[in-house]
């Protein structure tokens, strides 16, 4: 009886404190996210080619209309970047702790924008490739006042599972996490380094992108917790 009452007591003072633990930290101490998808409710689905130009989107319990796809017109001639010096190897950077993106062929910096990381799923550090290049998707997910429904996603640059890079027409606050661990971009942004960015070919892998916690031009991206 005298263990039995001695577990018990330690049962009894236990729990509450594992329960004051949770709210205090959110729960990110004990149950951490699954880092292993972006987009929860498309991730373990079909990754592929979606255009529906009569759909409409939800991003936070408002409609919003996304942008017209047609795949038979091709695109408006713009210059591509980096056309204007010696091919060479191409790198993309993300700096999480200023929500930057630097795109460099060779040792020459082509693109410096400001982008949305992950707020409510954290993107992942780590070095990656693009595994496949989409002109529009399909990305869903959250739930409640976070549930996210978007058709047309353009541009999209898968590097890491389902997470990716890829232009957004459902807000305007580039500088600031956003999403759920994709890397948003202004459309602009997003189709020049759709341009500009390689697929895998062959054997060859796609264009690496290196998420950092921060990162240094030219090269240095410091990954406290890479995933890879």
């Amino acid at each position: 009886m005298a263990k039995q009452k001695s577990s018990f007591s330690f049962t009894k003072y236990l729990l509450p404190i594992l329960v004051a633990a949770l709210i205090i930290t959110g729960g990110n101490s004990i149950l951490k996210d699954n880092p292993n998808c972006a987009n929860s409710f498309t991730c373990k689905g079909d990754l592929s080619l979606k255009v529906e130009n009569d759909a409409v989107g939800i991003f936070q319990g408002r409609t919003v209309i996304p942008p017209k796809v047609d795949l038979a017109i091709g695109e408006k001639a713009t210059s591509v970047l980096g056309d204007s010096i010696p091919s060479s190897d191409k790198h993309i950077y993300i700096d999480l702790s200023t929500q930057s993106l630097y795109a460099y062929q060779g040792e020459t910096k082509v693109m410096q924008t400001l982008i949305s990381s992950g707020k409510w799923g954290r993107t992942p550090t780590g070095n990656f490739n693009i595994w496949t290049k989409l002109r529009s998707t399909r990305m869903s997910g959250g739930s409640g006042n976070d549930y996210y429904n978007l058709p047309n996603v353009p541009y999209v640059m898968y590097f890491y599972n389902d997470f990716g890079l890829h232009g957004a027409y459902w807000h305007n606050n580039f500088g600031h996490t956003m999403r759920h661990g994709c890397v948003n971009m202004r459309q602009v942004d997003a189709k020049s380094l759709f341009e500009w960015a390689d697929g895998p070919t062959g054997k060859s892998k796609g264009t690496p992108v290196s998420v950092c916690d921060s990162f240094t031009e030219p090269g240095k991206c410091t990954q406290k917790d890479p995933v890879n």
